[in-house]
Order: C-alpha cells, then structure tokens, then sequence
C-alpha cells in the first residue's frame, strides 16, 4: 500500500501518493465533462464528498484518427522526445496534476507554518492540436523536489474540439458557441482559476503563479497574455521555442480565417454549408475527428481567434502589451529550432544544393528578399553548407523572429522586464545533424535529462543546462528575475538586446541573429503580400 495524503479542494477531497519527498496528484477534476456541451464554454465539475485517489492521469484530449492506432510508446520518434504517453482520449479530459514537496495539512500535523511555494504551471506543447500534460518528460517530481516548487501540468480541449470557430463572434455575440474558437484558451483560464481557489492546500501561494510552456505551450501563453480574463491569475510566464506574435509568421487567427477553416470541415464532415454549429456539436465524435483529420494541414490549422472580446488584439500588440506589461517575461528559442522537423529530410535538401534553396524561396518572397535572407544567414555562419542553411531560415521564421519581435515590442512598452535567451546546446543524437533541435530543453527544465535521452544524448553538456534551466525558472518563479548562482549575469533585453546563450559554458551576446531576423521580417512581408503567407515549413523542401 502506497503512503497517501488527503486534501481537500473547493469540489472534494482527493488523495496523493507520498514518494521520497514529494506528494503526487494526478487527474484531480478542473471541469465537467466538455461532450455535453462541445464547442462551449468550460463549467465547473461537480462536486463531490468521498475521497478520490488522484493516482493516475486523466484522459487526454481527443487528438488522433479514430481508424488510425498510435502507440506513443512504440514510435521511435516520440521515445526519442520523451512524449510516451499512451492514455485513453476524451472529451471528459479537464484534468490537473500537482506534484508538492509538502501540502498544507503536512504541515499543520508537523506543527510547521503553511508553506507557501511558488506555482510553476506547465503548459503543454503540440501546437493548438496535439499533446498532454501527463508525458514523461514533464513529471514534476525532480524539479519540485530540486527547488521547493509547486509544479502544475493540466489537460485543456485541443483542434477541432478546442479551436474550431463555428459561428461568426462579431455577428452573432450572444451564441452559446460565440467563443468555440478560444475554448481551449478558456480551458487554460478554468485551470488557473482552480490554481487560485484550491493550490494553497497543496502548499503554495496562489499570488506567486508563473506560467511556463513550449512550442504550442508558449503560443498559448502568448494568447493569455492578451486575454483580459487571465491577467488576475498569473504573475509571471516564460515561452521557449512559441512565441506568437502580431506581424510574423506566427499570430493569432481571425474570425474570417476561422471561419473559413470551419466551412471546409462542414464539408469534410459531409454537412451542407449553411449547417449551424449544433449539425457539427452533435456529430459522433469518430466523425468530428476524421473531418478533422482531413482538413487540418499542421498543428495550427485550428488555433485562437482574435474575436475582439475574449482575445481582443494580437500578442504583442501595443494592446496586449499595454494589458499584460506588468507581468516579468522571460522568452527564448533553440539554435536551430526546424533541425527536429527536417533532419529526415536532409539528403534531398543538400542535394538541393545552395542556389536551389535561393530559386524555392524565390518562388514564396521574391529574388532580392530570397538573395538577401540566404545571404544574411551566410554572413553569420561563414562555410555553411545547404542543410544547415534550410534549418537556420525555418528556424528563425518561425521561432527566432516572433520571439524578438515579441521582446522588442515588450522593451518599447512594458513595465516590467524582459528577459531573452538563445539555447545553443548540441546534441550527438542522430550523429549530430539535429544540432540544438526543437523540444531538446523540455525534459531538461524538469530534471527529467535521462527520460528524454534519446534527444539530448545524456550528455554533461546537457546536465549541465538542466540545472540552469532548473535553477534561472525556479528564480524567476520566486523572485521574478532568472539570475542566479548558475546564470549571475542576465541582463534584461532592453536598448542594449542583451541575449543569454544557454550552454554548458552560457554567454552574453547583443541582439543575435539580428540581421537575419531583418532579414527574415523582410522577407515574410513580401511572401504575406501575396494571396497566402509563406509556409516556411514546406517552401524549401524539394
């Protein structure tokens, strides 16, 4: 029998599991199950007066094809990112998990003061589409243990489910199904608000709550921060490697592009046009998702939309500035970011050879803007060869322009600080060609290095920037500053655009990258004056 301990939340008493130090929950309720209302707002669970053993994670949200099976466990890709989880789906999938080095009544029995620990709240990655926050590589137990830290991870509605704007929000305001497209960002603030209402039981102090996510997890944060509903619930956030920002490649929906995305589902679900939201919420949900399946083209086909009233602006707007500019940030991106979504791919890129790189851009930007980006990029890393080429402008349109722009925008206008970093970290997996790939810091926040070893190597290298990760986002979620005995010099990125690259041996550089980023803006404005933005993820393969 496993040593348990019980806390009561605002709906029931749930019991954690006692190991080492540290006090699990998992699969404790944040909401009621969503099929009954799909498309809708999230409601509170009901409540409930038995203890319920918080031993296991909650469903996770529908993600996959119905006729298609996936065995996380087996596929060499995920094993080798630490995403193994292979958990039932559904749409009852309002799920929180706190992993506590001690809870409140521990400390009452022990006759100590009620702790009150800083919140780090996970969120998960995936793009809008896919994920949980229930992987591995995420368990919370190290890093709770390792720096007094309440870590929270959470499930929250995903694609079609949580993203899919069914009617028009300007014209029809007072629909029941007005906020489809942000309900998962809704979701997120439901999981907030219970961190406010119950996470000091769990022994913590719910005025010290900092957000942290990757990849989709950052997009998603970066939607909060414009969101007037999240500004009471947290107080500080740090986006790695998803930073979605007004003017780039990557922003938020509108309610003309989402609803142009729900017309083609209409269609792929078999429904004529003029179908009304409630043809689509009473769908079979097998059905729902293979008509997703078939029109969704990437992990953001179905994400926010700025509908003016629960995402009123873009992130990093001067109005989403202005609104979440008190809250510290601290925002990042890995050297070579895309290396993770194209290294299988490499063969056919270097055989595409450097002046075959400049003819496909052409075709998205235009020759000078093509010339000028792949010159850029160059003049920066003298001798690079065409797959690095490829890796390094995907990488910097995707991830290192948003996050600089969002920085930049936050040093003009925001009251409190910036932070900016470049992870440089190598990694020796797939003979080196991966380089400092997307998702190699996950598991390293967390302590978590050997789970995900397949990606970082298990390297001293990669302990090494396990424990400055750790040690800088336990900092910042105590004190509101990352600089500590592991990183003592980090400046904020004001006029000087002050950047901390992240290794085993961290060091200062000035705004880097910049004039590929320049170059990059340039170039992404000229592809967006056509009929459709640059993909940049598919726009230099052959």
């Amino acid at each position: 029998m496993y040593n348990s301990t019980v806390v009561t939340t605002a709906h029931g008493p749930v019991r954690g599991r006692i190991a080492g130090s540290v006090v699990s929950f998992k699969g404790i309720r944040y909401g009621a199950d969503t099929a009954a209302h799909r498309f809708e707002s999230p409601r509170e669970p009901a409540p409930w007066t038995e203890t319920v053993n918080a031993f296991e994670f909650g469903p996770t949200a529908p993600q996959d094809h119905p006729d298609e099976a996936v065995d996380r466990a087996d596929n060499p890709f995920l094993r080798m990112i630490g995403l193994t989880d292979n958990l039932p789906e559904s749409e009852d999938c309002l799920f929180v998990n706190v992993w506590t080095p001690g809870t409140a009544s521990q400390a009452r029995e022990a006759g100590d003061p009620a702790p009150a620990r800083p919140v780090l709240m996970w969120v998960h990655s995936g793009g809008y589409s896919d994920n949980s926050g229930s992987s591995p590589s995420i368990d919370g137990a190290a890093l709770a243990e390792r720096h007094d830290l309440v870590v929270v991870t959470f499930n929250h509605r995903l694609n079609v489910l949580g993203y899919a704007q069914v009617v028009d929000p300007l014209a029809e305001p007072d629909s029941p199904y007005a906020a489809s497209g942000n309900v998962g960002q809704l979701d997120i603030v439901a999981a907030l608000e219970w961190v406010r209402d119950n996470i000091a039981a769990f022994g913590s102090d719910p005025g010290s709550v900092t957000l942290v996510g990757q990849s989709g997890g950052a997009m998603k944060i970066s939607l909060l921060l414009t969101m007037p509903a999240a500004q009471p619930l947290f107080h500080r956030a740090v986006l790695q490697s998803g930073t979605a920002s007004a003017g780039t490649a990557v922003r938020a929906q509108t309610p003309a592009e989402a609803l142009a995305v729900a017309a083609r589902l209409r269609a792929a679900a078999g429904l004529p046009a003029n179908a009304g939201p409630e043809a689509l919420a009473g769908l079979a949900l097998e059905d729902l998702m293979r008509a997703y399946k078939s029109v969704a083209t990437g992990m953001t086909t179905f994400g926010p939309v700025v509908d003016g009233a629960i995402v009123p602006a873009q992130p990093f707007s001067q109005e989403s500035v202005a609104l979440s500019g008190d809250k510290p940030l601290i925002m990042g991106d890995m050297d070579t970011e895309a290396s993770l979504f194209l290294f299988t791919r490499r063969e056919e890129i270097e055989a595409l050879g450097r002046d075959g790189i400049v003819e496909r851009l052409s075709g998205a930007v235009g020759r000078a803007a093509a010339q000028r980006l792949v010159g850029a990029v160059e003049d920066s890393r003298p001798g690079i060869g065409p797959y690095e080429l490829a890796v390094r402008i995907v990488s910097n349109a995707l991830f290192g322009a948003p996050t600089r722009a969002g920085a930049r925008a936050r040093a003009a206008g925001a009251q409190a600080p910036t932070w900016r970093y470049r992870n440089v970290l190598r990694t020796p997996a797939a003979d080196g060609v991966l380089m400092s790939p997307h998702e190699l810091d996950v598991a390293l926040v967390f302590g978590n290095v050997d789970t995900a070893a397949g990606l970082n190597g298990g390297t001293a290298g990669a302990r090494a920037v396990s424990r400055l990760l750790g040690a800088a986002w336990a900092a910042f979620a105590r004190t509101g500053s990352p600089v500590c005995e592991e990183a003592p010099d980090w400046p904020p990125y004001d006029r000087d655009r002050a950047v901390l690259l992240i290794g085993p041996d961290p060091a200062l550089a000035a705004d880097v990258d910049g004039p590929v980023l320049a170059a990059v803006a340039e170039a992404g404005a000229a592809g967006g004056a056509g009929e459709s933005p640059v993909d940049w993820f598919t726009v230099l393969l052959p």
